[in-house]
């Protein structure tokens, strides 16, 4: 391989992690805002714990912290948090009984999905600007750097 080429591909891959960063700090900031929308007063991390339940369903405090890669002490005051405000649920896990499972209220699945819904116009519109050939050629070559890929 020669110089040029390698320079090409070096500052090329430069880019593209430049502009992964930015995605991802832009994803990140938004996220921040939704949990804002979600509750102001509560940390964002919270929102986290909130988007998980939404998404996946009743759980035990020990899977919510290793699926969110929180510690267990963070996960326990989240919640504690989130049962205060009343968004948060605790019940006896039916196949275990000495288990408990957590899961969303009807108040916290309703502002999950207010929160949620602003977030999506936010990405919606940026998204929008893409045509359907060129949104699909963004998906198959995310697809190639993330884990579903492998």
């Amino acid at each position: 391989m020669d110089i040029n080429k390698f320079n090409l591909r070096e500052n090329l891959e430069l880019a593209l992690g430049e502009q992964l960063n930015a995605l991802i700090s832009e994803a990140h900031a938004l996220n921040v805002r939704t949990a804002s929308a979600f509750d102001e007063t509560m940390h964002a991390a919270a929102f986290v714990v909130v988007r998980w339940l939404y998404s996946h369903g009743a759980t035990s405090a020990t899977n919510l912290a290793e699926s969110t890669a929180m510690d267990r002490s963070s996960i326990s005051r989240l919640i504690k948090q989130l049962k205060n405000q009343g968004y948060v649920k605790s019940e006896r896990d039916p196949k275990d009984r000495r288990g408990v499972l957590l899961s969303l209220t009807e108040l916290g699945r309703e502002k999950t999905i207010q929160a949620l819904k602003e977030k999506e116009s936010i990405f919606y519109e940026r998204i929008s600007r893409l045509t359907d050939t060129e949104l699909k050629a963004y998906i198959e070559m995310l697809k190639k750097l993330t884990i579903q890929s492998s």
